[in-house]
């Protein structure tokens, strides 16, 4: 057992090598060459994240160490997000304005439409050891909920907005702030550990503590040789095949910085943690419809060398809309705390019609059925909206 976690060590590892003997030999690689391996790269990292970041719920009550899960998984996406952010300050009239904003909106949008109706489905396919076709969810997963449905109603308002400001940022970032606090606040529960995560536990404390520190710090660095790359490899892959370079920073990118949130969920599905995985997914989620979006307007701030708003245009807060429209029915389908085959395959149907639909008008279209959606079930639940905001207390 002990050579098979070490073997899997070894070759989320492995993953990241080519990267780095490229990175530091000076080889010169074609755009689309330079993408993959740097997002193999990303992907081994992210590995190791999944890892220590399990192994961190020793030390750290349950649902601050999933909000930990998904502050360090989401490592990557921020890194990505924020390379294009501060390229947008350099350049206020490039393109990279517009592909700060494309790829947070999708990968907040791959994050519910993939990996919560994937998590869900799993649950109920692959774990569920009963003829129910629906899969149950634990109460305390409420308090991401909630903070979820904050985040996601000031969110609408940017719509209506011609930038992302430093006043955003300060309601972004005190939501998150609230969050975090709350979630220390939450009883301690000795985790049950598998695979790596139970590996490494079985350390002595300190040789845990420094074996975790040494993944998250291997990990970080590997993201950080890798985002650049990866980033301007995909918009040059773009221009090089013919494909809009937006489309490509806003679906390609995240695949790969969002892989350590699908990891995670997974890997937690796979050991009968539903509650657990949605709950890892939905931090990440809050991540980043509040820390991501509120980091915005301060990186774009410092790399303009003063205080700045990141602009938006039409384009943009289209995606904005279709992404809060998107969020706020992902909400509403796990109000109940209980959902089924059917409402998993909506969200990930919902999903992938914005990809037949052309224009503008047609994202407008998809976020009215979206909030339409939402209401309904928001009515037909409120019950249930009543009982989490009567269990909240700061």
């Amino acid at each position: 057992m002990v050579n098979k976690n070490i073997a899997a060590i070894g070759s989320a590892v492995f993953l990241t090598l080519p990267w780095i003997i490229i990175r530091f030999s000076g080889f010169s690689l074609t755009p689309p060459l330079a993408a993959f391996l740097s997002g193999v790269a990303i992907i081994g990292a992210a590995f190791l994240l999944s890892w220590a970041a399990e192994t961190s719920e020793i030390d750290v009550p349950r649902s601050a160490s999933l909000a930990f899960v998904a502050l360090i998984a989401v490592m990557p996406e921020y890194a990505v997000d924020i390379y294009f952010t501060w390229q947008a300050g350099q350049a206020p009239q490039s393109p990279y304005v517009h592909y700060a904003v494309a790829n947070m909106t999708g990968a907040n949008r791959l994050l519910i439409g993939i990996g919560w109706s994937m998590v869900f489905l799993l649950a109920i396919f692959w774990k569920n050891n009963t003829d129910k076709k629906f899969v149950e969810l634990d109460k305390s997963i409420n308090l991401e909920i909630l903070f979820l449905l904050a985040a996601t109603l000031y969110a609408f308002t940017l719509y209506f907005k011609s930038d992302i400001s430093i006043f955003d940022t300060l309601i972004f970032i005190s939501l998150y702030i609230a969050y975090i606090i709350l979630a220390m606040r939450s009883p301690h529960e000795e985790p049950e550990l598998e695979g790596v995560p139970s590996f490494l536990a079985s350390f002595g404390s300190l040789k845990r503590k420094l074996s975790v520190l040494l993944f998250f710090v291997f990990s970080g660095f590997i993201i950080l040789i890798s985002v650049e790359s990866f980033s301007e490899g995909l918009i040059k892959s773009a221009s090089h095949l013919g494909i809009n370079p937006f489309l490509m920073v806003q679906w390609v990118a995240p695949l790969a910085s969002e892989s350590p949130e699908l990891i995670v969920a997974a890997y937690l599905i796979k050991r009968a943690r539903t509650t657990a995985s949605l709950n890892a997914l939905i931090s990440s989620k809050l991540n980043q419809w509040t820390l991501l979006i509120g980091t915005i307007p301060v990186v774009y701030s410092l790399s303009l060398g003063g205080i700045g708003a990141l602009p938006l245009d039409h384009r943009q807060s289209e995606e904005l809309l279709l992404t809060a429209a998107q969020s706020l029915f992902a909400i509403a389908v796990i109000l109940n705390l209980r959902v089924s085959v059917p409402e998993a395959l909506l969200i990930l149907a919902l999903f992938l019609v914005q990809f037949f639909i052309p224009g503008v008008g047609g994202r407008v279209e998809l976020s009215v059925v979206y909030i339409v959606l939402s209401l309904i079930l928001f009515i037909w639940r409120r019950e249930y909206l009543i009982k989490a905001l009567k269990g909240f207390s700061l």
